[in-house]
């Protein structure tokens, strides 16, 4: 689901170079218990800025989520990743 919420909310840029190219950004982000976005970092860039920048926009955007489910809250804030692929074609 969380996947689904941040990759959902991307923005992905029309004008990103190298035709027939999978461009991949992985990021990291850190949720907190209430569900706050505490941390979202590129820990992987597409080596393509404007890629780069549209990914970073989604971290901007979506600084609070649900809050964890019991199972998960208890073990303190939620650390993931998440890949942005982004085929140019």
């Amino acid at each position: 689901m969380l996947h689904d919420r941040f990759f959902g909310a991307w923005v992905q840029p029309q004008t990103a170079s190298a035709t027939g190219a999978t461009m991949l950004a992985l990021v990291e982000l850190r949720i907190e218990k209430d569900g706050r976005v505490s941390n979202f970092r590129i820990v992987r860039s597409s080596g393509n800025v404007v890629v780069d920048e549209s990914v970073e926009g989604v971290g901007k955007r979506i600084l609070k989520v649900d809050p964890l489910p019991a199972g998960l809250a208890s073990n303190g804030p939620y650390d993931v990743r998440i890949r942005f692929e982004l085929d140019v074609e």
